[in-house]
């Protein structure tokens, strides 16, 4: 196979599906975005597989020119067989076989991963991480998931569980998970999770400050208005950040210090919120991983940010084929 070609990338989302064509040096030729929020595979895959022929046709190619699909998809699912289990974010889609289904419509190779596994593997190939060979990537979102590159090579484990970072018992005293867990990173710091807690503290409090960044409603209080709270210095948002940036720390350490990564790519709640993440975030890290492998990571930042959506499915196919020894990535070298 020629190192350059056409392919598809999905992102699977909790409210939207991002279809994407590229090229296999990175480059987004275009997307479309389709809405499953509430919605079943019966009335959304129809509509995907419209909008990728409609992605062909505006770039004059057939699907004979298209090599190969990714998928990246929400956990639980089947990844060896492609299949979307019980994803916890729309309840409709109970075992699809979404990778058969792209493959059978568009006559192309089709491959699935989960989509922390396609976040990682994203930033490695297009984004913060390029050139690195030991990486971890953390979703940081409504929950915490990771994904693992070791030595090179995108980390599944033996039940295709591996990267579950978001599940490291930070205290077992500490709160419930919906893992069924209790103490999880992201039971601490997961954003579901810190928005139900701030809600269940002030909902007795009207009038907080912090309800009139939510709308005036107490069960509309998110991390947006949690940050901005902290922005404006209110003592109880402050407090809570700090918190969580001890938690933080104290995950990301924990990951440090196990695979000594050159590189740790955060997502969401960091690229969105900068500083007021990173910097205290790094004030307290040396006090959770060993000084010699802080010195040679780098904690950064999504690079590709909101974009990533767009690239996760292509890495997925990307490093599919790489492994299968049909395609060399021009980052590993």
């Amino acid at each position: 196979m020629s190192n350059s070609f056409n392919l598809f990338g999905i992102d699977i989302g909790g409210t939207k599906i991002v279809i994407s064509l590229g090229a296999s040096d990175g480059k987004i030729l275009g997307s479309k975005r389709i809405p499953s929020h509430g919605r079943g595979p019966d009335e959304v895959m129809p509509e995907l597989f419209a909008a990728g022929h409609q992605l062909l046709e505006e770039a004059n190619m057939t699907t004979e020119q298209l090599q190969a699909i990714g998928i990246g998809a929400p956990a639980p699912a089947d990844i060896p067989n492609g299949i979307l289990t019980s994803p916890v974010n729309n309840q409709k889609w109970r075992d699809v076989p979404i990778r058969d289904l792209m493959a059978n419509e568009f006559k192309t190779e089709t491959f699935f991963d989960n989509d922390a596994n396609a976040g990682v593997l994203a930033e490695w190939m297009f984004g913060a991480a390029v050139g690195g060979k030991n990486v971890i990537y953390l979703t940081l979102s409504t929950g915490i998931g990771g994904g693992i590159i070791a030595n090179g090579k995108l980390v599944h484990g033996t039940g295709f569980f591996a990267g579950e970072i978001g599940h490291i018992c930070l205290d077992p005293n500490g709160p419930q998970c919906s893992c069924g867990m209790h103490g999880c990173y992201e039971a601490f710091c997961g954003g579901v999770a810190v928005a139900k807690r701030v809600q269940l503290e002030l909902a007795t409090q009207p009038e907080h400050p912090i309800v009139k960044y939510a709308g005036g409603e107490v069960d509309k209080i998110d991390m947006i208005a949690i940050e901005k709270a902290v922005r404006d210095g209110n003592n109880y948002a402050v407090r809570l950040w700090e918190e969580l940036s001890l938690r933080h720390a104290q995950a990301i350490g924990a990951i440090i210090n196990i695979f000594n990564p050159d590189k740790v790519i955060l997502g969401t709640m960091a690229w969105a919120t900068g500083e007021l993440f990173m910097e205290p975030l790094m004030k307290h890290l040396p006090d959770y991983c060993w000084s010699q492998m802080l010195d040679e990571c780098d904690v950064v930042p999504s690079k590709l940010e909101r974009a990533i959506g767009d690239y996760a499915g292509l890495a997925v196919a990307l490093n599919y084929l790489y492994e299968a020894g049909k395609y060399q990535l021009p980052v590993t070298g």
